[in-house]
């Protein structure tokens, strides 16, 4: 008689055949390698949404006891074939080190507990609470990092459009994350990142760059020169989202 799937099948019937393979076999490895120390497997994101495009990373929170490097060793293989498959990538976090990362890492952790489902195990996100400071505080490091990366990759990358247009691509889910981020202090309501952004920064001055974000996000071309402009746009965007976030320190 074939196995048992490790991960419910209602987890993952509306996610594509390969995707589901990858983390069925992920997991499967987790267990054999982790056992009892494996606590929880938690797929989050675009994926947890069911709503994975051919462009989105496959993300995944594994928190365990004793990540040691056998152990890491011993799933290597099973996480490269994922990676090639689905743009697998994982956060190996151990147990305890749970509060401080998501105390480091408050705005992808704010993500991680409005879109998440759990694979295996049981979740340890509700337990952990992060704070209102270390969370505004995270948001705008990220945004002046991004700001900052912006300025950088302009001066190396201005003059070819192509290149400014993947960064915007690249930093896209990030903004997104600071504005859900930012909802969720400002009012406790949980939002997707995209609508979130498209809340937050709602009317006529930025409409025509939150479309190009998007635009540029599912890959597709601008006229000549417009990549450019909107370049400028975002960095604007950046400056805007940290002025709401200092307003919430």
């Amino acid at each position: 008689m074939p196995e048992s799937p490790v991960i419910p099948p209602s987890l993952l019937e509306d996610l594509p055949r390969p995707v589901a393979v990858v983390l069925e076999e992920l997991v499967t490895a987790l267990i054999a390698t982790a056992g009892s120390q494996l606590e929880s497997v938690i797929l989050f994101g675009s994926g947890a949404e069911g709503r994975l495009r051919s462009t989105s990373d496959l993300n995944l929170l594994v928190v365990a006891d004793g990540l040691t490097l056998e152990k890491l060793d011993a799933i290597r293989l099973a996480y490269l074939t994922g990676r090639s498959a689905a743009s697998l990538t994982v956060m190996f976090v151990e147990k305890a080190e749970l509060p401080r990362a998501m105390e480091s890492f408050a705005v992808k952790f704010t993500d991680i507990k409005a879109r998440h489902r759990v694979l295996y195990g049981s979740s340890p996100l509700e337990s952990v609470e992060i704070t209102r400071e270390a969370t505004v505080r995270r948001v705008r490091q990220v945004l002046l990092n991004l700001t900052l990366r912006l300025r950088e990759q302009y001066v190396i990358d201005g003059e070819h459009e192509e290149r400014l247009a993947r960064i915007i691509a690249d930093i896209t889910g990030p903004v997104r994350a600071c504005a859900a981020t930012l909802i969720t202090l400002g009012d406790g309501r949980t939002l997707a990142p995209k609508a979130a952004l498209e809340n937050l920064v709602a009317g006529n001055e930025w409409g025509e760059c939150l479309a190009g974000i998007s635009a540029m996000h599912r890959g597709e071309h601008l006229p000549p020169g417009a990549t450019r402009r909107l370049y400028g746009d975002v960095l604007r965007l950046l400056v805007a989202l940290d002025e709401r976030a200092f307003a919430m320190s």
